[in-house]
């Protein structure tokens, strides 16, 4: 006797799902660095900041139930980042090529082993990726279900969760104006901007009572520059191209920050203070050392960059363990997420690739070139306003932050590939 199944239990959501749920069992309650840990600390204490965005603080916050179920975060990270890469993939190619394709991207630890970490990039990508997907239906002239306008403003809001989220979607939207004017993608491209906008001013002046944009983090990459550059000169040349006292010359270089974090010394005090005068100063570094700057961005964003111009790129990436083990939070099953890790850890021994957005952009740019079809022109456009404010004001360089390229380009790769082995089979796509 022929089983007959449920459609909704072999829809490819339920079985890409199910493999992301694997992931969460096997490394319950997730995985977590030290950023986590300050998420877990917000939604414990109530304390809420806006240095990780208003959304990401009250996300966390309600969703652990006031920091006692930490698990449902990672848990909603991994689930919402797998519906939304289900729902890019069928918007870009057939039903079958989309099922295969979107599983074995499921099975990476590039998605499921990051999805399940507690970082914001996990829903920030994820309403990237249902914004893009909601966009190719538009242009398309599909009718809009009551399923994709749910998903155009879930992709709204989740990328208000990281602060380049809406500086990234109004770049793309400004590009997307002037290479596609059509009533129907600009009605669409309105809604979003609107929607993400007033999510971020309401939680920011309502819910936080405070401003959209952390003075401090703001500038840290600005830091990052001068910091660098102190390293490199003198005193009295730091001084004279950068307005700052020759006394503060050594408490403020760190050649750590030309490539990543930096290790500058001012007292608490000065930091505050120095929000005051980092933006002139850089614009004066700017001016005076323009190469300079350039050159600090290029290697420092190396993994951004399409060819190895400073060798291959090495960028942090996965996060496979739970970084501090005093804080009460401890894997359910440790012997098997123990083994677990050596398989996410293949990830980071090949980070010089699965990392690389820079190469991964390149290959969708070929791809665009070749197709010459809107939906591969929106993945790059939207992908060249990420990378290209990452390149500009990420503070550190980090596989996670260009997460969105390395899922989307290799989402389009791996259907290539399924699709040309499906046709040389003479099977139906």
């Amino acid at each position: 006797m022929k089983i007959k199944w449920p459609n909704w239990l072999l829809s490819p959501f339920t079985i890409n799902g199910a493999v992301g749920f694997l992931f969460w069992i096997i490394f319950y309650p997730g995985l977590f660095s030290s950023d986590s840990f300050a998420a877990i600390e917000m939604a414990k204490s109530g304390e809420l900041s806006n240095a990780y965005t208003a959304s990401w603080a009250i996300f966390v916050r309600l969703f652990s139930f006031f920091g006692q179920q930490i698990g449902l975060l990672t848990l909603i990270n991994v689930l919402v980042l797998i519906y939304s890469i289900t729902a890019l993939s069928n918007t870009l190619f057939p039903y079958r090529v989309a099922r295969i394709a979107s599983f074995l991207l499921c099975l990476t630890p590039g998605v499921s082993g990051i999805g399940v970490t507690l970082w914001h990039d996990i829903p920030m990508t994820s309403g990237l990726l249902f914004l893009t997907a909601s966009l190719i239906s538009s242009f398309k002239g599909e009718s809009i279900t009551k399923l994709a306008k749910i998903n155009l403003l879930l992709g709204s809001i989740l990328v208000t969760f990281r602060p380049n989220g809406v500086p990234t979607l109004l770049l793309a939207s400004l590009l997307l104006l002037v290479f596609f004017k059509t009533r129907t993608l600009s009605r669409s491209l309105a809604t979003i901007i609107l929607v993400s906008t007033f999510v971020t001013l309401f939680l920011s002046y309502g819910a936080l009572n405070q401003p959209p944009i952390n003075k401090y983090f703001s500038q840290e990459w600005m830091r990052n520059d001068i910091s660098c550059f102190a390293a490199s000169s003198d005193e009295g040349f730091f001084e004279r191209t950068t307005g700052i006292k020759r006394s503060l010359h050594s408490q403020w270089k760190s050649e750590e920050a030309c490539k990543f974090l930096n290790r500058f010394t001012l007292g608490d005090d000065e930091k505050v203070t120095s929000t005051n005068y980092v933006p002139t100063t850089w614009l004066q570094l700017l001016r005076k050392e323009p190469i300079f700057v350039i050159k600090t961005h290029a290697e420092r964003n190396a993994y951004l960059l399409p060819l190895p111009f400073f060798g291959p790129p090495n960028p942090p990436f996965l996060h496979t363990n739970i970084e501090f083990q005093d804080r009460g939070i401890g894997w359910k099953f440790e012997e098997v997420a123990n083994d677990a890790r050596k398989y996410l850890q293949i990830w980071n021994y090949l980070r010089v690739l699965t990392g690389w957005a820079g190469f991964w952009f390149l290959l969708l740019v070929v791809a665009t070139i070749r197709e010459k079809t809107f939906d591969f022109k929106l993945l790059t456009i939207v992908n060249f306003s990420l990378l290209i404010i990452l390149f500009i004001f990420a503070p550190i360089p980090d596989g996670r932050y260009a997460l969105f390229t390395l899922i989307t380009a290799q989402l389009v790769t791996l259907g290539h590939i399924v699709q040309k082995l499906l046709e040389k089979r003479n099977l139906n796509v």
